[in-house]
């Protein structure tokens, strides 16, 4: 099949690919170090504080990475609005569609602040790549960061569903739907 004008209006320019997987990576490797955490006994006496640590600062780093490119991706957003969703896509789906897109912005900028706000109130040093050190802003209040803390982790489990969700769509448009939403996303084509 040739791709016509029509054809390519229908993709996702090479940026916005771009920013979606590499969005996606980081997200998704800052999610399942979060949700390892949430496994973990913070009372045991066994557990390996320095491996926490290290894994705190690459989560912390991935997170950051998502919230600072979160920005960029919005502003290409509007300045490149995304395809249009395909005519025959029943009027649930569009609307399913674009709410999962929305809450899944939403959940990132909300995601990254609460973690970096409860860094910074608990004074728990934001590391990036265990390199650069981002400034605190804010006097130390433990009890307060806790609190903070507990909403992003409530926070990145329904991420996590989002996100799974939002894969688990794109896999039904694919391989049962047979149509393009998932295509445009991969390669721009057919």
């Amino acid at each position: 099949m040739s791709m016509n004008q029509d054809d390519k209006s229908d993709a996702y320019d090479a940026t916005a690919r771009a920013l979606h997987w590499l969005s996606a990576v980081l997200f998704i490797g800052a999610l399942i170090i979060g949700l390892y955490f949430s496994t973990l006994d913070y009372r045991n006496d066994k557990l390996d504080y320095a491996k926490f640590g290290e894994w705190i600062h690459w989560h912390k780093t991935l997170g950051t990475l998502v919230f600072v490119l979160v920005f960029y991706r919005l502003y290409h957003r509007f300045r490149h609005p995304p395809p249009a969703l395909p005519v025959d896509m029943p009027a649930w789906m569009r609307i399913s569609s674009n709410l999962s897109h929305v809450s899944l912005y939403g959940l990132i900028l909300v995601l990254g602040l609460t973690g970096l706000i409860a860094s910074d109130i608990g004074n728990y040093p934001v590391r990036l790549f265990e390199v650069w050190l981002l400034p605190q802003f804010t006097a130390e209040n433990r009890p307060l960061a806790d609190e903070i803390f507990q909403v992003h982790m409530l926070l990145g489990d329904i991420a996590a569903a989002l996100v799974a969700i939002h894969i688990g769509a794109s896999l039904y448009h694919h391989f049962v739907v047979k149509d393009r939403v998932l295509a445009r996303m991969l390669s721009g084509r057919g």
